[in-house]
């Protein structure tokens, strides 16, 4: 099937039609067999009009956890690949924190084989050490000939520096990547941001020092033994510092930042709205402007949802009984959409979209003729309201729930296939 896209903008500033309003023609093998300012005319199966809205590669999450096996009442691979692509997202890397832990050939075929679709591409990442005990190795190749990309361990309660180094030296033998959420857990039961707000209300608090603790560490291990390693789910000023002066040593870090740690500080978790209990914790507005200096002077490379379902019953408690997280891939565009007051628009799209691309080695999406097609098409201007029958989770910890957001996706395409949303 050949399909035509009429009349939208390109929000791509590595595109020669950066801020052109086009039309583009995909043949039927679904690739872009022509760009122009001009009408296209065309004998095509679909044709599409979307006066000037705006259009990028498609977007890439780089962590969401889809609890798929073993917690599916809280989100599956179905539900996820369904809020992912309706959330303008066609890849997705998912973290291996289920129950089995994602560590076999065998788990890697269960998830490549549910998630089978037309659009949306699902990348498991891995456990380095059997069901994250910290000492014996997964069948790391098998595993990498598999197709995982990426592999972790951060989800043990034993991860020794001696585990950091054999992980960096074992990946970096197949060029893999190593992910690691930044937290010394000798800094143990901690539940918010550590400062006045803590204090204020009574909760104990997780330290700054408990992540950059760690990114320093790990720095320290990547310098001495090379490899890859890219940091998951930083948010102090202290992590963008140690961060950037490690690239400029030309070490091989890069990282991601949640996308409600660039808006929410911890002045939120005064009422005991367990929605607003996140790990990394909510921190100050301090570090909000570092990680969002971070983002413009390209020391972050990655905008992440950490998309974190919980059920009902793990969040309507006790904030310090409650779960972490917050369900984020549905509302992401909407906060980007209010990020973008502070960065420009053209700034943060590259962050979930060609720079994860490039960090995993996957071929990007470019908007020129001749490359195959993959797009999500948005209106930044758009509005629509988030409430319990509009949401696609399973799952309904957030914070915006019942709330009206700013910013909508409008389309994705995948190939010669597209799907509008509605």
């Amino acid at each position: 099937m050949s399909l035509l896209i009429n009349s939208v903008k390109v929000s791509d500033n590595s595109s020669k039609y950066f801020n052109s309003k086009v039309n583009i023609l995909i043949d039927s093998k679904g690739y872009i067999k022509k760009i122009s300012k001009n009408k296209i005319s065309a004998d095509v199966k679909k044709k599409v009009d979307f006066n000037s809205k705006l259009i990028s590669e498609s977007w890439f999450d780089f962590s969401a956890n889809f609890c798929d096996p073993g917690y599916e009442y809280k989100e599956d691979l179905n539900s996820g690949i369904n809020l992912a692509i309706n959330s303008g997202f066609l890849d997705v890397v998912i973290t291996p924190n289920t129950n089995p832990v994602i560590q076999t050939k065998a788990d890697i075929s269960y998830i490549q084989e549910k998630s089978v679709n037309n659009f949306c591409v699902i990348h498991p990442s891995a456990a380095v050490t059997k069901n994250f005990n910290g000492n014996e190795m997964n069948d790391i190749i098998d595993l990498h000939k598999s197709g995982v990309k990426s592999f972790t361990n951060s989800f043990s309660d034993t991860e020794s520096s001696e585990m950091v180094m054999n992980s960096l030296l074992y990946l970096k033998q197949i060029n893999s990547l190593l992910i690691s959420r930044p937290l010394d857990k000798t800094f143990s039961g901690g539940v918010v941001n550590e400062g006045y707000n803590s204090n204020s209300v009574g909760l104990k608090g997780i330290p700054r020092i408990s992540e950059s603790i760690a990114v320093k560490r790990d720095l320290s291990i990547l310098e001495y033994v090379g490899g890859r390693i890219h940091f998951s789910g930083i948010s102090t000023k202290e992590s963008v510092s140690l961060i950037r002066d490690a690239k400029k040593k030309k070490l091989n870090v890069t990282c991601d930042v949640p996308i409600y740690n660039l808006l929410l500080d911890d002045s939120n978790i005064i009422d005991f709205d367990t929605n607003f209990k996140v790990n990394p914790p909510l921190r100050d507005r301090e570090d909000i402007d570092a990680l969002i200096d971070g983002i413009k002077d390209g020391t972050i490379d990655i905008i992440a949802s950490h998309h974190q379902p919980q059920d009902i019953d793990v969040k309507k408690c006790e904030f310090e009984k409650a779960e972490f997280g917050i369900i984020s891939i549905q509302t992401f565009f909407s906060n980007i959409i209010e990020l973008s007051r502070k960065i420009p628009l053209d700034i943060l799209l590259k962050t979930f979209s060609s720079k994860p691309k490039e960090i995993l080695g996957i071929e990007r999406s470019s908007i020129t003729e001749g490359s195959k097609a993959s797009f999500t098409i948005f209106d930044s201007e758009g509005s629509w309201d988030y409430k319990e029958k509009t949401n696609l989770s399973k799952s309904f910890n957030s914070p915006w729930l019942n709330w009206s957001l700013k910013g909508r996706v409008e389309a994705v395409v995948r190939g010669n296939k597209i799907k509008e949303i509605i």
